[in-house]
């Protein structure tokens, strides 16, 4: 799994949303956004800049934070 598709799957996870919910947000099936996370898509830059809103993280947070760092931005964010 790339880097990014795991940092969209532990965003997720940490929010408690099924991929059903953030498919809806982007506008695409839940088929279509599970080939994202999963790495078997390509994401495009609009897809990072809907995900990053979504979870309220920057989009250069998104890309440049290692995964632990993300997730620890992302629970901070959450508390707050």
């Amino acid at each position: 799994m790339n880097p990014i598709a795991l940092k969209l799957r532990k965003l997720r996870e940490i929010h408690g949303y099924p991929q059903e919910y953030v498919a809806f947000h982007l506008g695409v099936s839940q088929a279509a956004y599970s080939k994202k996370e999963t790495g078997r898509t390509e994401l495009t830059l609009s897809v990072l800049q809907q995900v990053s809103a979504l979870y309220g993280i920057s989009l250069m947070d998104l890309i440049n934070l290692n995964l632990q760092e993300l997730v620890i931005t992302a629970v901070q964010k959450q508390v707050a």
